[in-house]
């Protein structure tokens, strides 16, 4: 089968084409570092405020009488990650005192929450709970995992862009010059990143989209499929079923495609 390949394909150089554009990778930049400012941005306004106030009246904070709770609830994942939020309301000096809370935190806890509401003897404005108050360390350490997660999204991302830089310029060293079928035994395809290797035993990782079917090589070579590499040796690079990845006319892809059925 493989030298009725190598018949139909063309003499010229043959330039191959990566599985994902460059352009796709800036664009998961753009929105990793979108994800980590939402992120950041949550923190800052939602979170943030609240654990700054409470880690300074932590020692001072004494129970509001005739306080009331408006619109109270904790919402908790697993058992671990608690996100309780509420309207806190009370008479001042210079009438109604309101204020909307936050509070993340994780924790392990079953069951529903009792809670008293505590003020800053120093800033009757500053309102919170004494729920808040007690986990006042578990919220410090939830918001930095949460600043951690939105560094690390835009970072990973962007670690991934530049692996995909390498692997197109892996690309183009065999790209635009007289290439040869290979058949490549099908390792494993995970995340994108599809493993192939050829008949003496080396291995090739290349960035595949999972849902993309490679060219394969009859029912009876299951788990083999279609490679180009360098006449003068060098890596393999596995050809999807449709033949868009190497740049041949329609009629060269159909001679191709006629020479695996025989």
């Amino acid at each position: 089968m493989i030298e009725r390949i190598r018949a139909a394909l063309p003499r010229r150089p043959l330039a191959l084409k990566p599985y994902m554009g460059a352009w796709r990778g800036w664009l998961l930049v753009v929105l990793g570092l979108g994800a980590g400012a939402g992120i950041f941005a949550w923190i800052g306004i939602s979170l943030a405020p609240g654990v700054v106030d409470d880690f300074q009246m932590r020692n001072r904070a004494q129970p509001v009488s005739m306080a009331r709770v408006v619109d109270g609830r904790c919402r908790s994942k697993v058992a671990i990650l608690h996100d309780c939020s509420a309207t806190l309301v009370t008479r001042g000096k210079n009438g109604e005192v309101r204020r909307q809370i936050e509070q993340l935190f994780i924790d392990f806890h079953v069951g529903n929450w009792t809670v008293q509401v505590m003020g800053d003897p120093e800033r009757p404005e500053v309102l919170t709970t004494d729920v808040g108050l007690d986990r006042i360390w578990h919220r410090i350490v939830t918001l930095a995992l949460f600043a951690l997660l939105g560094l690390a999204i835009p970072f990973g991302l962007y670690r991934y862009v530049r692996s995909q830089g390498a692997e197109r310029r892996r690309l183009a060293a065999i790209s635009g010059q007289a290439l040869e079928p290979v058949p490549l035994h099908l390792v494993s395809r995970n995340n994108n990143i599809t493993v192939v290797a050829d008949a003496a035993g080396h291995s090739y990782a290349w960035t595949v989209p999972q849902r993309t079917k490679l060219f394969g090589l009859g029912p009876d070579q299951d788990g083999v499929v279609l490679g180009l590499r360098p006449a003068s040796g060098g890596e393999a690079f596995p050809l999807d079923e449709k033949l868009r990845r190497v740049e041949l006319t329609d009629h060269e892809r159909a001679a191709v495609k006629r020479a695996r059925e025989g």
